[in-house]
């Protein structure tokens, strides 16, 4: 069975996804790593040099390549299945599970990591204050909400990785079950 892992940046959606499909036995994808090895080059380069519009061009055309791989758990971007039409691909061919983590804990992820999170920074790259970023993830939290919450399933990632890992394998078994 197809899984799409959807929710926002730092859910758990690239640190899941693997440990699921091994424990599944499926292959694993990841939409930001199909985009940056297809246009060879980094997702902050993508957007600084073409845009967030050319960005969600490529994640679409990736989501649709989804389809070429047998059964595979894929990472989507957090904002990939906003876009009617590629929630409506990703439901259609696949199960949907938003990995769902509060404001706070988004915070804490981010804040410990080097990942170039292109929604956190100002124009120039660099990262956005502390209580800037905040309200960010707040307003595309708000503005995502209803797309999230339309998942065939809802999972609370904000819990030790193997809690969350569990959780999802026992869903999909439960959903390929007759």
């Amino acid at each position: 069975m197809r899984v799409y892992l959807t929710g926002f940046m730092a859910s758990g959606k690239s640190t899941v996804g693997p440990r699921a499909a091994a424990r599944l036995g499926q292959p694993f994808l990841d939409l930001d790593r199909l985009i940056t090895a297809h246009e060879g080059r980094s997702i902050p380069t993508v957007f600084a040099e073409d845009g967030e519009d050319y960005f969600r061009t490529l994640e679409t055309e990736m989501l649709s390549r989804t389809t070429e791989t047998d059964d595979p758990v894929v990472a989507v971007g957090g904002g990939a299945l906003v876009d009617d039409d590629n929630r409506a691909f990703a439901k259609a061919h696949g199960l949907v599970v938003y990995l769902k983590v509060p404001v706070d804990t988004i915070l804490e992820r981010v804040a410990g990591d080097d990942t170039r999170r292109p929604l956190l920074e100002e124009d120039t790259g660099t990262r956005l204050p502390h209580d800037e970023q905040r309200n960010r993830i707040e307003e595309l939290l708000d503005e995502r909400r209803a797309s999230y919450e339309a998942a065939h399933h809802t999972l609370s990632a904000d819990r030790p990785v193997e809690e969350v890992v569990t959780d999802l394998v026992q869903l999909v078994a439960n959903h390929s079950s007759p």
